[in-house]
């Protein structure tokens, strides 16, 4: 195979109108100067929120929006004016548009995706329990022992789609997460749309998705991780290409379907490189990799193969076969060049090993020394700092397409690398549940077998492995070696959850009011690393009183949480004890029935709602006749109790009426403030 999924001729652009299967038409604009070919183009705004104006753009340029998709900030659209992207940026709203670029140089054909009718196919009928020695070599046979992986884990399978009546794809496919992204780059749910629309021809996405997951159930094939879910996310369409519009809303979908992974064994068309440095690729990069990076924020691992051009992609120079929807040109290419997706931040990049012969009774995995090396599939592209890990890609044998009995085929690609690799991650997410991206991608390079650089051949002669200066076991052929799947479900896992601390204040602490008080979170982590901070919720006030700094959410990198942290402090008013004519210190003696003036300080107006309910009070207590006594000469005319303040003393004054029946008894003047304090004095009626 010259690439990662087959081409096939291109329907003939002869009408204005585009289909997709199963969706409804949608119909483009009629325009006075409709002289060039019906395209496709990728409007990037200048941020998420002016998403819309971007559409309004395009619709004042004459073009038809086919979606917008508002979580990252792209519209696409179809237009037949040549002058479409100045268009649009000279149109009303075009300051909101960043970039814009066409996603094809072949016209739209007239009746885009149209169905097929579905063909047989003649099963293969070999033995299949001794045609899988790929899975020996990364050792998922013996992963299997230890664990199946996990059913609420689910990888999205962007390609062709995937025959769900297949016996060993039947109880693994999760239909609710399939969708069929062919057309217009919009999200088609009719029921089945994201089948293969030809068995003879669309197998790709059926192989692929037994590789990772075929079901271990007495028949036929078992994946890497046959435990968890599958989602046929169909970006492939009937002529094998898979545009960027088709791949965008792959992306985008799967990070809003609850996929934790997804495996993408293509590279996106027409160009099989696209050059930043080339305004009119440049768009669609930029459009790729915001959707790219919406499953990464979204806690998706993306799994992609490194092509099929036998290219060292760390130093491209060269490109005749783009674009490949018309006539390819020669052209020199610069570092700004990426293969799409495999090139990404973020994207696991994973080339294709031969297999060695292994015993019938091997469960592996491999290890260096027991058999002989697996050697780079003379087809696989390559490059130091490109690849990440690699898997056996030549002669998988997985499942097939077809009708009435299930079938089976042999293929060979970075194609069939890619989902060995996608299913140990699967396998990883199943162990590490809320991990990060990042981390199981740091588990895949650690828990990698390392494969050795040849050393004869064309490829020792030349050259071609570059090896990592920093680390011999790493070098541009297979990356950090050949995926684990064993070490993913056995090695020592960080269990351990995030350290959490609450700072600027603690447990008990009393603040007056008014000193600056900034409670918040440390987060702290040993193993893994943090993946996300406590966050900091403070209740209780609003101004003065209990409250309660939480500190809660700290994530490690491996999924661990932190159990919320919580400190009460106390905010408190600025007391100033009781004045004259209360003696705070002595028993305050008091004529019963008159009325007492209690004066305090708050330091400030605080308003009159200062009191706590059912206070001011006083409370019987037993005199204490050797305690010192102090005779209450200054009182006021008995009336209403009240509180009120003097701004120029900045003082209280709180008219406390006693009572004629205390007389000849001793009680004790209890004040309890809004701050939760208390503040008493001591009293005798006579």
């Amino acid at each position: 195979m010259n690439s990662r999924l087959p081409r096939y001729a291109l329907f003939a652009a002869t009408a204005a109108t585009a289909v997709v299967a199963g969706a409804a038409l949608v119909p483009l604009p009629a325009m006075a100067d409709t002289t060039g070919p019906n395209l496709s183009y990728v409007v990037n705004a200048v941020s998420k929120e002016r998403t819309a104006e971007a559409a309004a753009a395009v619709t004042a340029a004459g073009g038809t929006v086919t979606m917008s998709y508002a979580q990252i900030g792209v519209v696409i659209a179809r237009s037949t004016n040549p002058s479409f992207v100045q268009a649009v940026k000279g149109a009303a709203h075009g300051d909101a548009v960043l970039s814009v670029g066409a996603t094809r140089t072949a016209a739209l054909p007239a009746m885009a995706e149209d169905t097929e009718a579905v063909d047989d196919y003649t099963p293969d009928a070999m033995e299949n329990a001794t045609r899988q020695s790929d899975m020996v070599l990364i050792g998922a046979r013996a992963a299997h022992e230890v664990s199946l992986g996990s059913s609420s884990v689910t990888v999205g399978v962007l390609d062709d789609g995937i025959d769900a009546n297949h016996q060993d794809l039947a109880p693994v496919v999760d239909q609710s997460k399939s969708v069929n992204c062919v057309g217009t780059g919009a999200p088609d749910t009719t029921p089945g749309a994201w089948r293969p629309t030809s068995l003879t021809a669309d197998y790709h996405g059926t192989h692929v998705a037994g590789t990772i997951a075929s079901a271990k159930n007495g028949v036929g094939i078992v994946g890497v991780a046959p435990g968890v879910k599958l989602a046929s996310i169909k970006v492939v369409n009937s002529d094998g290409f898979i545009y960027p519009e088709y791949a965008i809303c792959g992306f985008v979908w799967a990070a809003e379907h609850g996929i934790q992974v997804t495996n993408n064994s293509y590279y996106i068309d027409p160009w099989l490189y696209w050059c930043e440095s080339q305004a009119d690729q440049a768009p669609v990069v930029e459009a790729v990799r915001r959707a790219v990076g919406y499953t990464t924020e979204h806690g998706i691992l993306n799994v992609a193969a490194a092509g099929n051009e036998n290219q060292d992609l760390a130093n491209k120079t060269v490109d005749t076969t783009s674009p490949d929807d018309t006539n390819p040109v020669r052209r020199t290419l610069d570092p700004s060049c990426l293969d799409l997706p495999a090139e990404l931040p973020g994207v696991v990049t994973v080339s294709s090993t031969t297999q060695p012969t292994v015993p019938a009774t091997a469960v592996g995995p491999w290890a260096p020394g027991l058999t002989t090396q697996p050697a780079r599939s003379s087809f696989s592209s390559f490059g130091l700092g490109a690849v990440d890990v690699a898997a056996p890609g030549s002669s998988i044998y997985s499942t097939s397409p077809s009708t009435g009995v299930s079938s089976y085929r042999t293929l060979s690609g970075t194609s069939m690398a890619s989902p060995h690799v996608a299913g140990v991650a699967a396998l990883l997410v199943s162990k590490h549940p809320g991990a990060t991206p990042d981390y199981i991608a740091e588990l895949l390079r650690k828990q990698a077998i390392p494969l050795a650089c040849p050393t004869s051949g064309t490829d020792y002669t030349q050259g071609r492995c570059k090896v990592d200066p920093a680390n011999p076991n790493v070098n541009g052929f297979f990356g950090y070696g050949l995926v684990n799947a064993y070490k993913a479900v056995t090695e020592a896992e960080d269990v351990t959850a995030p350290t959490v601390a609450v700072t600027g204040v603690t447990q008990g602490q009393q603040i007056t009011l008014g000193v600056p008080v900034t409670p918040g979170c440390t987060t702290t982590d040993a193993g893994s690393g943090v993946a996300k901070a406590a966050t900091l919720s403070v209740t209780g006030g609003p101004k003065v009183g209990y409250f309660t700094a939480t500190c809660s959410g700290g994530r490690d990198r491996a999924g661990n949480t932190a159990a919320p942290v919580s400190v009460t402090y106390q905010v408190v008013f600025g007391w100033r004890d009781f004045g004259s004519p209360i003696n705070v210190g002595k028993l305050n003696v008091v004529k019963a029935g008159s009325a007492v003036p209690v004066k305090f300080g708050l330091s400030g107006n605080q308003g009159l709602n200062v009191f706590s309910g059912g206070t001011p009070a006083v409370r019987t207590v037993a005199c204490d006749t050797s305690a010192p006594q102090d005779q209450v000469e200054s009182t006021v005319t008995a009336g209403s109790s009240s509180l009120t303040y003097d701004a120029a003393s900045d003082q209280y004054t709180y008219v406390w009426k006693t009572q004629k029946d205390q007389a000849k008894t001793c009680g004790r003047l209890v004040v309890t403030l809004i701050d939760g304090t208390t503040h008493t004095a001591d009293f005798m009626f006579n």
